[in-house]
């Protein structure tokens, strides 16, 4: 069998190279060929996936979530997939954190070892695939726009100091979103497709628990308020989930499509991805087999 450990050595406070030996000897007693990718800048880790891995039974991303992200936009380009692991080492680690993998290397490489396999269930906004979320308006842009100086230094404190520039700005989306047959037409603040617990470290309460892979995401709306409303009623989101109700709509899709008036900018996974003004959003059910901690099958998969 074959393994391919592909890597991004800028992500979160830039230590796994010095793991990088132990990980390949580890992986070296199930696999007889293990091969190294070390990403050189943005988007390189999907095209080397896209090209190379359907030479191998396992594919292995170490990173944040934009190099998940990358991971997956590879693999759904391969007609035959090979099977997933990911190490987190980003500086939130949204996905590692509800997959139960703690920047743990040892323990994580020994989950790897182990195969526990499971699909996932992947989004699609266009051309472009997601693992967790994608997102418009207010805050979404704040994870690609810290510079890697200020994550380095102050790690997930960084997002906050970054997301505090933006409090005073209250821009409004003019749009019209059509999901399971209904239409919405009205100024939103925010709005968030999300396969989640989590979001920016946050964890947003649900009132029915995602699962990973039942062909369906959260779509959450945060509608546009008078007098800056908009700000706390997002804040009140993020604290209190669904439970809080006032200006946001809690719906479930499996597919949708959101027109805007103007060009809005779009995030997937906390990386930009385009700007547009109408775009179709659908769940790939169990689109990818993905190697996790036994432990949380029951919780987050059907």
């Amino acid at each position: 069998m074959k393994a391919l450990v592909c890597y991004n050595p800028f992500s979160g406070r830039q230590k796994f190279e010095k793991h990088l030996n132990y990980v390949k000897t580890k992986l070296s007693s199930k696999y007889e060929v293990v091969d190294v990718f070390r990403s050189l800048y943005q988007t390189t880790i999907t095209t080397y996936i896209k090209s190379y891995a359907s030479n191998y039974d396992l594919v292995i991303v170490v990173g944040g979530d934009g190099s998940l992200n990358e991971a997956i936009n590879g693999l759904m380009q391969v007609a035959k997939k090979p099977a997933l692991a990911y190490i987190p080492m980003g500086t939130v680690n949204d996905v590692g954190h509800l997959l139960k993998l703690k920047k743990n290397i040892r323990g994580i490489v020994k989950i790897i070892l182990e195969g526990h396999t499971t699909k996932i269930d992947v989004g699609k906004i266009e051309d472009k695939y997601f693992v967790y979320g994608c997102g418009i308006g207010k805050f979404t842009n704040v994870s690609y726009d810290v510079p890697m100086k200020l994550k380095k230094r102050y790690g997930r404190l960084s997002y906050f100091i970054e997301a505090a520039k933006h409090l005073q700005v209250t821009e409004k989306m003019n749009l019209e979103i059509e999901v399971n047959g209904k239409s919405f037409k009205d100024d939103y603040y925010v709005v968030l497709a999300l396969n989640s617990t989590r979001i920016a470290g946050f964890r947003p309460h649900r009132e029915i628990k995602p699962k990973l892979n039942d062909g369906v995401f959260d779509l959450t709306l945060v509608s546009k308020a008078k007098l800056r409303l908009s700000i706390y009623n997002l804040l009140f989101f993020f604290i209190f989930g669904e439970r809080y109700k006032l200006g946001l709509k809690y719906l479930k899709m499996s597919k949708c499509t959101i027109k805007s008036e103007e060009e809005v900018a779009y995030n997937v996974d906390g990386e930009y991805a385009f700007s547009k003004k109408e775009v179709s959003i659908e769940v790939l059910n169990k689109a990818v087999d993905i190697i996790v901690n036994k432990k949380i099958v029951k919780k987050y998969f059907e």
